[in-house]
């Protein structure tokens, strides 16, 4: 696979979970904030379905860019973006996942602000991650 085309799958992928991160933190959070924890946890199967498939994809695709870096590329670029990615999936499975299980079981509300603060964080790498890479794309 061509280095233009990795960049363009990350791009797509990088994207989409930023739009996806944003409407998230906009909408449905705030929306599910008065929900019970049932459907708290319905909310959270359906949105792993959806987050789930590009999640990998990018992980793959920035992890293949930064293993490969081909030559029209900054290899620190690659790694800075493959090091976004990273941190994402840390955030996501150390402390987002754990807070909506905790939020689930319990159904304490004062969990319901850190879910929001750690998806802020999310949401803001995503973004910078997503822009980052149209820079570039613009550049090469």
């Amino acid at each position: 696979m061509s280095g233009r085309t990795l960049l363009l799958v990350n791009l797509a992928a990088a994207w989409f979970l930023t739009g996806l991160s944003w409407f998230l933190q906009l909408v449905q959070l705030p929306l599910l904030a008065n929900a019970d924890p049932a459907l708290w946890a319905a909310h959270r199967r359906r949105n792993t379905l959806l987050m789930a498939p590009p999640m990998m994809v990018e992980l793959v695709a920035a992890a293949w860019l930064g293993l490969a870096t081909p030559p029209e590329f900054s290899h620190r670029d690659m790694f800075h973006l493959f090091l976004l990615v990273i941190a994402i999936w840390l955030i996501t499975f150390l402390r987002h996942v754990p807070l909506h299980q905790r939020w689930i079981d319990s159904g304490n509300r004062d969990i319901l602000r850190s879910i929001r603060s750690w998806n802020w964080v999310r949401t803001l790498a995503w973004t910078a991650r997503a822009v980052f890479l149209v820079l570039t794309a613009r550049f090469c």
